[in-house]
């Protein structure tokens, strides 16, 4: 497009190669490695992964150990009275003043009614809900990175415009006093073009600082210093389609809702499986350094059940609780369905609007910019006022400016659809499509 070429030939004029120009693919990858939200969000993943390794514990024997020395300020003694076989009353001890005991026990749990499996399946699910989260975070910088970019290219384009139009008032401004000298237009031809240029000063002014203002934009997003004259255009939007399907596959709050229901539908089962009996072995051994005790150590073996018999209905309301909340995931799950098809129509509608937009605007460009040329001729010719050039300068800044920020508007909500739909998988594939 005439807009491509533009570009190219600018980075020419100001010495800048092509190859050095920034395009919206690789600022996007360098947001992803360089936001500091993306980062947290990943290491929010590595402590779900260390969650579900350690619910797996649940499945081991739990082995613990235990050692004490225990001191007694006297020697610990049974009296024995006086009787027929011992006429004097007995102090027999029972072991010494100072002892060292020691056990190591080793635990297994049985069968538990799927309980552990509940605890497991509930810990994979929060690593999925963490990589989910993550997802959410890389779109979400996606379509705040395409805001920047897009701001940044309109205000570039509005400089450029205004820019023009500065240059053309300054030169028909030198021909107007030249006119004026000799008589050819009065006074007021020139202070409507010195009007003109004061004017386009001040609108230069603001779009210098919008510039400015959109480059930090992008330098905070990307980690990065950003310069807007080397943003390449948004690419021209694909063929392709069906952005409502792809995005009811692929939104993250969508899937996150899913996610949601599931872990408290496990938290109900983990509950219920706390009323029902636990199967457990135990091994213990044990050692006593007790001179008085005739085994020193000695070996238990159990296997046996527990159950819980009651709570309060403490763990009976926090079930009810787990599967109302499973509940009401699954309505808002619908709610995001419904919210997700209003927004993807209406992205939809407003880019087969722009696309309209665009069109038009650029037939407002091709006659404001003839427009442009016959007055620039009436007026040499004396045929015309300077309110006529002037009225024809303002005209053509502001076609020109309003029909590439438009161009612009319609290329970032061809993007926009595909960030609100495609897989926020690492590589973005679809980025080079």
């Amino acid at each position: 497009m005439r807009k491509a070429a533009v570009f190219s030939v600018l980075l020419w004029i100001f010495g800048v190669s092509a190859a050095n120009a920034v395009d919206f693919a690789s600022l996007f990858r360098r947001s992803v490695n360089n936001n500091l939200q993306i980062q947290a969000a990943r290491a929010g993943q590595k402590a779900a992964r260390s969650l579900v390794k350690a619910a797996r514990s649940a499945y081991l024997p739990q082995l613990d150990a235990e050692g004490a020395r225990v001191s007694f300020d006297k020697t610990v003694a049974s009296y024995i009275p006086a009787g027929t076989f011992s006429p004097q009353p007995l102090v027999y001890p029972l072991t010494e003043k100072n002892v060292t005991r020691g056990s190591i026990t080793l635990d297994y749990l049985l069968f538990d009614f799927g309980g552990r499996k509940s605890v497991m399946r509930s810990a994979r699910a929060g690593n999925t809900a963490a990589a989910l989260k993550t997802r959410a975070m890389i779109r979400q910088t996606g379509l705040d990175l395409l805001a920047a970019y897009e701001a940044a290219r309109k205000a570039e384009e509005q400089l450029t415009a205004l820019e023009t139009a500065r240059h053309s008032a300054a030169e028909h401004l030198k021909q107007v006093k030249a006119f004026h000298r000799e008589g050819l237009v009065a006074a007021s031809d020139v202070y409507r073009l010195e009007a003109l240029a004061a004017g386009l000063d001040a609108k230069l002014a603001m779009a210098r600082a919008g510039l400015q203002s959109a480059e930090r934009a992008l330098s905070r997003l990307t980690g990065a210093d950003v310069d807007a004259k080397k943003l390449a255009p948004l690419p021209e939007p694909g063929t392709g389609g069906q952005f409502e399907a792809k995005a009811l596959e692929n939104r993250e709050e969508l899937k996150l809702l899913g996610v949601s229901e599931t872990i408290h539908q496990l938290n109900a089962k983990k509950i219920r499986s706390a009323f029902l009996p636990h199967f457990f072995v135990r091994v213990q051994y044990t050692d006593t350094s007790d001179n008085f005790v005739y085994n020193h150590s000695n070996t238990s073996f159990l296997v046996g059940v527990k159950l819980k018999l009651f709570d309060g209905f403490q763990r009976h309301y926090q079930r009810r609780s787990e599967l109302l909340q499973a509940e009401a995931a699954k309505f808002r799950q619908r709610d995001t369905k419904a919210l997700i098809r209003q927004q993807l129509g209406s992205e939809e509608d407003r880019f087969q609007a722009l696309a309209k937009k665009v069109t038009a605007l650029k037939g407002r460009l091709k006659a404001a910019n003839e427009n442009y040329r016959v007055a620039q001729l009436q007026f040499n010719e004396h045929l015309i006022s300077s309110v006529d050039l002037s009225d024809a300068i303002t005209l053509r800044a502001e076609a020109e400016a309003g029909f590439y920020s438009a161009e612009d508007e319609w290329r970032a909500a061809g993007l926009r659809l595909r960030l609100l739909s495609e897989n926020m998988e690492e590589g973005f594939p679809w980025l080079a499509e």
